[in-house]
């Protein structure tokens, strides 16, 4: 029997801050314990040979293009299964969920294609190594062959995420990224009667907690926890719907794609003077991750929040969440950047016991760290676009800020020493800001103001 979830959802009446919060905390904590992971993921590669931690930074683009799939995917339903429920359109929100899980499915087998067809190619490409090219082969042959378990599961985060019920993303990904942190030593050294994989383990251990996040998100997904109907036997293909969803998840997989090639081509920069840049590089990404996530699971309250109120037509809320989104970000933002800017020799320290990586890596953070709260800005208003479906504008922002500028900016300090290339950062990050402000001032006079009183 069909449910009606309509004139309950506390998205349309409750004070917007403390909502905020409550819709966002469960996210933040549960993206802090996915970079946590990252971070100790990468310790306990480190932990086996500095060219084991440089084949899984080379493997990083093609795990980006993954996480993009499911993300780019996920946000396009997140935003039109909010918008739905806001103007009451229920049926409208359980066909895009459906939808959503047959096209997560689908999509994974990219990937598969690419181990059996270009995987030695890429690795050829970024190395000469024999061992970095075997170690890097060994791990990404197990992450692409089983890239659905990571798509299904961020699709199942981000459409329960439309809903407005923000416990179960929590409660997913905890399970998902707790057994990875749990398994990553065990099958990496073989412990407790486990064979030693080495870096084989480490990512099946990334598989196995991606597998038990995805498992139980359908549980979730069909067990009528969420305000959605699940019922695969009601399903009607609707090209319509996948437009919708892709109107904003387009581009947010471009977006997401930018960030692989953008490293792909910042490997090439780097690896002109130093290979111990690139290993930097991967672990500046990953101890970025503990800063930046959160700022991602804070913008997972904020654009399904916003994506309601803006269907609902209630010109006030929508202006209310912006206002505190932004607030909250760069108050996050700016605590990242203290911590990079105080101990930077002591984050480094966690992945390398050489002194001229952690000077060199010391300084890298240092001159990253002051592009954050640009960042902060341009993200904010990323997730407004995308909340009002406006998914181009969010493309704009992101071309500027992660190839438009930063790849030639790079590209041309890079001719006046190493130390200079990292300045592409920060001033990718303010130019871009300065034209998000812009997109945004329009985008609210255009779509916003005009919403009845």
């Amino acid at each position: 029997m069909k449910q009606n979830f309509e004139n309950r959802n506390p998205m349309g009446y409750e004070n917007i801050l403390p909502l905020l919060i409550k819709m966002s905390l469960p996210v933040m904590l549960s993206m802090l314990i996915q970079s946590l992971y990252n971070i100790v993921d990468s310790y306990f590669v480190a932990k086996l040979s500095e060219k084991a931690l440089r084949a899984t930074s080379l493997s990083y683009p093609i795990q980006i293009i993954i996480i993009a799939l499911g993300v780019g995917t996920g946000t396009g339903l997140n935003s039109l299964i909010s918008r739905s429920l806001g103007s009451k359109k229920q049926e409208k929100a359980d066909q895009a969920a459906l939808h959503g899980l047959i096209i997560a499915t689908l999509s994974s087998l990219i990937f598969v294609i690419f181990r059996y067809t270009l995987i030695n190619d890429f690795f050829n490409y970024f190395t000469k190594d024999p061992e970095v090219k075997h170690l890097g082969i060994e791990y990404l042959s197990l992450v692409s062959n089983f890239a659905f378990l990571s798509i299904i599961q961020i699709t199942i985060e981000k459409t329960i995420q439309g809903t407005g019920k923000m416990i179960w993303t929590m409660i997913i990904q905890l399970i998902g990224a707790v057994l990875n942190i749990i398994l990553d030593p065990i099958m990496i050294f073989g412990l407790f009667g486990f064979p030693a994989m080495g870096i084989k383990g480490a990512a099946l251990a990334t598989l196995i907690g991606q597998g038990a996040g995805a498992i139980l998100g359908i549980i979730v997904l069909f067990s009528n926890k969420i305000d959605l109907n699940m019922d695969f036997s009601k399903f009607k293909f609707s090209k319509s719907i996948i437009k919708q969803i892709y109107n904003v998840g387009f581009p947010s997989i471009i977006m997401q794609s930018i960030a692989a090639l953008v490293t792909t081509i910042m490997n090439l920069i780097l690896i002109r003077h130093s290979e111990m840049a690139v290993s930097i590089l991967g672990i500046y990404l990953k101890l970025q991750s503990f800063i930046f996530l959160p700022v991602f699971g804070l913008s997972q309250g904020v654009l399904p929040l916003m994506g309601y109120n803006y269907g609902a037509e209630n010109k006030e809320r929508v202006k209310e969440t912006f206002k505190w989104g932004m607030r909250l970000t760069i108050i996050i933002m700016l605590i990242g950047t203290i911590l990079f800017q105080l101990f930077p020799k002591q984050l480094m320290s966690i992945f390398s016991n050489s002194q001229e990586m952690i000077n060199m890596g010391a300084y890298t953070l240092r001159i990253i760290s002051i592009s954050f709260v640009f960042a902060a800005i341009g993200i904010t208003n990323s997730t407004f676009f995308q909340a009002l479906g406006l998914g181009r504008y969010s493309l704009i922002v992101t071309f500027l800020r992660q190839l438009i500028i930063i790849i030639p900016v790079a590209y041309l300090l890079s001719f006046i020493g190493l130390n200079w290339v990292w300045a592409a950062y920060p001033i990718a990050e303010f130019v871009s800001t300065i034209v998000s402000v812009i997109l945004k001032n329009k985008v609210m006079e255009r779509y916003v103001d005009i919403l009845p009183e």
